[in-house]
């Protein structure tokens, strides 16, 4: 017989049909998983937690198996926003001889996801049974306790054929009610049987769950058959669901070390009377230094001060509207010393002056109401020069100004930061985001609280404190029986007013000098009547120092915009549920 010649014809025919073949090659390795039968036995103990055993009977078809995913939700948002953790713990992972299996678990956004590997998995049919505790899986109500479990899950990538559950609750249970649904996410199908058997419940699926499909049940039971959390062990849950919420307790401990270690004053010794200011120091930077602020009181103090030692003159104007029946008083600084001889004051006055009279020369006069929206600008530089001064003295190491505003910005960007990097790690940890929130707000709360009271004065400066509040004190009981025989004059009056009105304590003070002051300073010129009273005069200083404080701290507005410019289950729902796949 002759050997037979390949001609084109015939050729063609051959690669025709061994393309047509090669589609039927992969069928020949495809992999695919199907879960032949998902069972779960859910037993309800007493103290309110449960025990789960989840048989999976998976059917590996293909190739290169390693084993199966299991993850279950455990982040979940409550109902006041908080975050609910389901705290889950892994008991046992076996096969379906018993043996144990290996398995890997981790948190993946708001899942536990279990990675099990089972040996020999290609082209077999596996049972894999994983057994966890869940210590606050029910629901307690007033009315009813309940179990609302996703039995299966819903977010299984392969079909699921059938599903059933057995739930087991204590003995002492009443009034069993159960609501089971199937489907997906959000379905009412009740495409499943339910029965209630002596304490338990058994369910049951008709049909196969298609993908993203589960079973979910709820079962109601009389309260009393499980122990509810008291108020504490609700308040415990709520911390240890938002771990967060520990953060700011930690920044408390923190900051109060902080505090304790270097923002402590050196201890007060015991308080007498002293009869002069301490270290020579000016009204303005005596009330900074027993308060740790330069405040208005402080400046207006110092410019009675000045006033008393010579450099201006206070002048009151009173104005009359309405024909006289009502009175306003504007007030007036007149200057009396030559502009070469501030040098003798100390910076801060030197600034306070020159903001008051910023042009001319000697006998300038300027009124309060013209530094309306203009003096302010002064006021950081004159505080500025206080505390450096203060500084300068030995009475701080660092400006307490200075230290007060690190810590407030520290704490405000600490704050923003633990918002946002929050929500951030809350997003990917599926935690829902309000402990964080909270968590950020109150550390940086915290921060700033303490960054207030953090500036420390030096032992120096707590001296020159005790002197400074024996000199208070004697200020503010000069008129009692203990100094009733010192010798008063109206000289001792207008030298000590300063500080008196930077110390508050300006009317004590006054009264103290009734009769013995008989005479009106020639450094205010104001309304006295007849007679000249000290306590009078004082009250016209305090006003005067009150309508100063609201003048000179006024800053012009800027300007503003335009004004016109039902209830019930479902499948998916309850705790439990997630899904699974093979790897």
């Amino acid at each position: 017989m002759g050997r037979r010649i390949l001609t084109f014809p015939r050729v063609f025919a051959i690669v025709v049909l061994f393309l047509l073949a090669l589609p039927s090659a992969p069928a020949l390795t495809a992999r695919e998983l199907r879960v032949e039968d998902f069972s779960a036995k859910i037993i309800v103990s007493p103290d309110g937690s449960i025990n789960v055993t989840e048989t999976i009977k998976a059917h590996f078809i293909g190739n290169d198996w390693h084993g199966l995913y299991r993850f279950i939700p455990v982040e979940y948002e409550g109902p006041q926003h908080l975050n609910y953790s389901l705290f889950l713990d892994i008991k046992n992972i076996t096969d379906g001889s018993g043996n144990k299996l290996k398995y890997d678990s981790a948190r993946e956004r708001h899942y536990r996801k279990l990675k099990i590997y089972v040996p020999d998995a290609d082209n077999s049919t596996q049972t894999i049974s994983i057994e966890y505790a869940v210590s606050d899986a029910l629901r307690f109500f007033e009315d009813h306790d309940e179990l609302y479990w996703n039995i299966t899950g819903d977010e299984w990538t392969v079909p699921i054929e059938s599903a059933r559950a057995t739930i087991v609750l204590p003995t002492n249970v009443s009034n069993i009610r159960v609501n089971q649904f199937i489907g997906a996410y959000g379905s009412r199908d009740r495409n499943s049987e339910a029965t209630i058997v002596g304490n338990g419940v058994e369910v049951h699926t008709h049909e196969e769950l298609g993908y993203h499909e589960g079973l979910t049940v709820a079962v109601a039971f009389a309260k009393g058959a499980v122990r509810a959390p008291t108020a504490l062990d609700h308040f415990a849950f709520i911390l240890r669901s938002n771990w967060p919420l520990f953060i700011p307790f930690m920044v408390f401990a923190f900051m109060f070390y902080h505090w304790w270690t270097r923002g402590r004053d050196p201890r007060l010794r015991s308080i007498s009377a002293q009869y002069e200011p301490p270290s020579q120091l000016t009204p303005g930077e005596a009330g900074a230094l027993i308060d740790d602020s330069a405040d208005m009181r402080d400046i207006t103090a110092s410019i009675v001060d000045l006033a008393v030692r010579g450099y201006m003159v206070i002048e009151e104007h009173q104005k009359d509207r309405m024909l006289g029946l009502i009175h306003d008083k504007d007030y007036s600084f007149v200057l009396q010393k030559d502009r070469s001889e501030w040098v003798k004051l100390k910076a801060h006055e030197q600034v306070l002056l020159g903001g008051i009279f910023d042009s001319g020369a000697v006998a300038e006069t300027v009124s309060m109401s013209s530094l309306e929206n203009r003096f302010y600008k002064n006021l950081p530089d004159i505080k500025s020069r206080i505390f450096d001064s203060l500084v300068a003295q030995g009475f701080y190491k660092r400006r307490p100004d200075s230290v007060r505003s690190t810590y407030i910005v520290f704490g405000l960007v600490a704050g923003f930061l633990g918002v946002w990097g929050g929500s951030v790690i809350a997003s990917r940890l599926g935690m829902a985001p309000l402990a964080f929130i909270i968590a950020g707000i109150a550390s940086g709360a915290i921060i700033c609280a303490f960054g207030w009271i953090m500036p420390a004065r030096t032992d120096q400066g707590t001296r020159a404190v005790e002197g400074i509040l024996g000199f208070e004190d004697f200020l503010n009981h000069v008129e009692s029986d203990r100094f009733n025989r010192m010798i008063k004059t109206p000289q001792m009056f207008e030298k000590f007013l300063p500080f008196a009105m930077a110390f508050g304590v300006e009317k004590n003070w006054s009264k103290a000098f009734q009769g013995i002051m008989n005479e009106p300073p020639n450094w205010y010129r104001g309304s006295y009547g007849p007679n000249f009273y000290p306590m009078a005069f004082t009250g016209s200083l305090s006003n005067m120092s009150s309508r100063a404080s609201s003048v000179m701290a006024s800053a012009p507005r800027s300007s503003s915009g335009s004004g016109f410019s039902g209830g019930g289950g479902f499948s998916g729902g309850g705790f439990g549920g997630g899904g699974g796949g093979g790897f």
